[in-house]
């Protein structure tokens, strides 16, 4: 099926650095100028500052600082219907397997039974992405699937972790008066780091944070938890081999029992999931999870490698396969305990990197046929795809001029691909620093010498080093941006 028209004019001209007229946009997406137009005018009116622009006998073009900030702010485009949808399909999956009474939607969406009828087709279609059936009686609904599909459409549903790559950015999904529990969610997920002297990197730390958010919500609902995993004879095995990543799981869900002032064993089940979403996450700098499939691993990325280079026809740096290798082994711990790892960049990998997405996500077909895997979705190749694309990229070495300090809170090979770009596209800079966080100060007080911040989100400063905010990939559009600032910067240091 056809994406939308709007996103698929936005996604042409953000891969073209000029203005297009409507008859090449027309042609390319093989619709009509009078659709083009409605269209973007559709989209400028979405947001307070038009995000396309246009000029008489030039055609159009994407106004990328003001697509950018909306991107960034994570403004909700969604129509009131599709709202009322995902308000609707929250509901079911939170009483899920429990039906939910046609009396209680009609009264708490304010619609009538024929409206939400036709909302229950449109959610049974959504659903089929996880596997979930919609169950439609006389007088109540219900959805019906195992307990990890409800889990994993939740975290979806709820928070939205498909489309944000940091943590702040869900908080936008919760409401003021859910901030406590967020707050209290993301607490557990600092203690566990504290305590295992670890860092989570993106999306491994969206994805546990989500998992805990999500099971308070469902706790204070009094669901009954799926008791079964605790059966798993093949999680006991990987209980005993990692006795302190158990540990730390029981010690969350203790937590949480007392903050809901449960006294009771509901929540019990709970550890051995949390157990493993932590297990399959790729620990930046603890090193004590043990995995029996490191020697799979070191095969299925040499084939990874080896088939990827063929395709391409690039020889990677040996050194590649000590990046990707860590990856894959979480990556087959997740097939095989079949957990979802939902990739908010996906849509913008497979635009900004088409031949090394395509070429990866062959080489993980084969994999899943050869070394006998569950088949690896495109979430999970979009991510191996991000190691290929950061190599892809380093092919020259120009000078450095501009002191200059990269912020990108993404991680996962995101932060090497906007290095090695700007390194590559504009010789007058020099990368002194990377960093996943914003506390732009600290960084100012420890570098001084900073004379340009490029920022892949928004960030507070005040001062007089120029910030550039730029996406996560350094499109074209991000270049000539950069450029125009270092152009000012060069300009004002000969006029000092």
């Amino acid at each position: 099926m056809r994406k939308e028209i709007s996103q698929e004019i936005i996604d042409y001209l953000k891969l073209h650095n000029k203005f297009i007229t409507s008859e090449e946009l027309s042609n390319g997406l093989k619709v009509s100028k009078k659709t083009i137009a409605r269209h973007i005018n559709s989209i400028n009116n979405k947001y307070s500052k038009p995000i396309i622009i246009s000029q008489r006998g030039r055609g159009y073009e994407l106004n990328y600082s003001n697509y950018l900030n909306v991107a960034n702010n994570n403004v909700q485009n969604d129509s009131s219907t599709q709202l009322r949808q995902e308000n609707m399909l929250a509901k079911l999956l939170f009483a899920s397997p429990s039906e939910v009474k046609i009396y209680d939607l009609v009264n708490s969406l304010y619609i009538s039974e024929s409206v939400l009828r036709n909302d229950e087709r449109q959610i049974s279609k959504k659903i089929h992405k996880w596997n979930l059936k919609l169950k439609s009686k006389q007088r109540s609904v219900q959805i019906i699937g195992t307990e990890k599909d409800i889990r994993s459409a939740l975290m979806e549903v709820v928070l939205h972790i498909d489309k944000s790559t940091d943590i702040e950015t869900l908080r936008k999904n919760t409401s003021q008066l859910d901030q406590k529990d967020f707050n209290f969610a993301l607490s557990q997920v600092e203690m566990a780091l504290r305590v295992l002297n670890g860092s989570l990197p993106y999306p491994y730390n969206i994805n546990f944070f989500a998992h805990i958010y999500v099971l308070l919500i469902r706790a204070k609902k009094y669901k009954s938890m799926d008791k079964s995993i605790s059966l798993d004879t093949g999680l006991q095995a990987e209980i005993k081999m990692n006795p302190e990543i158990f540990s730390i799981c029981k010690s969350i869900v203790t937590n949480i029992k007392k903050y809901l002032g449960f006294d009771n064993k509901e929540l019990d089940p709970e550890v051995y999931y949390l157990f493993k979403y932590l297990l399959t996450s790729r620990f930046n700098s603890f090193d004590g999870i043990v995995l029996d499939d490191r020697d799979l691993a070191d095969e299925v990325t040499d084939f990874f490698i080896c088939k990827v280079s063929n395709y391409l026809h690039c020889d990677f740096s040996p050194s590649i396969k000590n990046e990707i290798k860590n990856h894959v082994l979480a990556m087959i711990s997740r097939l095989k305990m079949k957990i979802a790892l939902p990739n908010a960049l996906l849509k913008d990998i497979k635009l900004e990197y088409p031949q090394v997405f395509k070429a990866t996500k062959k080489a993980a077909k084969l994999v899943s046929q050869k070394f006998n895997l569950p088949i690896i979705s495109d979430d999970e190749t979009g991510f191996i795809c991000l190691y290929f694309a950061k190599y892809y990229e380093e092919n020259n070495k120009p000078n450095k001029k501009i002191k200059a300090y990269v912020i990108c809170t993404t991680g996962i090979g995101t932060s090497g691909i906007i290095s090695t770009k700007i390194k590559n596209t504009i010789p007058e800079i020099e990368i002194i620093g990377l960093a996943s966080n914003y506390n732009i100060e600290t960084i100012i007080r420890n570098k001084p010498e900073i004379e340009l911040l490029i920022s892949t989100v928004p960030i507070n400063y005040q001062g007089d080093i120029p910030v550039e905010l730029v996406s996560a990939f350094f499109t074209k559009k991000d270049e000539l941006k950069v450029k125009n600032v270092v152009r000012k910067i060069i300009n004002d240091r000969n006029f000092a």
